[in-house]
């Protein structure tokens, strides 16, 4: 079996999505290796800045969906189901 689905407590050979995610894992690990940014003494440090910025863009999303009309039309639809 695959060691890493083991460790998650996934039988091998059971759920066909986790093989595949962990094969695409796999894949995408050898892939990082040959990327010559990965290796700069900068990665680190710019990585972090992008994850942050990254957040704070799906912050912004969430909260722009919250303003937006289509939130606003599922308030009431919220409101009945808590009086349920």
């Amino acid at each position: 079996g695959l060691p890493l689905l083991e460790a998650l407590g996934v039988p091998p050979g059971r759920d066909p999505a986790a093989l595949a995610a962990a094969a695409e894992l796999r894949d995408l690990g050898g892939a990082l290796r040959g990327f010559r940014c990965v290796h700069s003494p900068r990665f680190a440090r710019q990585y972090a800045q992008f994850a942050a910025r990254q957040e704070l863009l799906e912050q912004l999303e969430e909260l722009q969906f919250q303003l937006s009309d289509q939130s606003l039309l599922l308030l009431p639809e919220y409101h009945q189901r808590l009086e349920v």
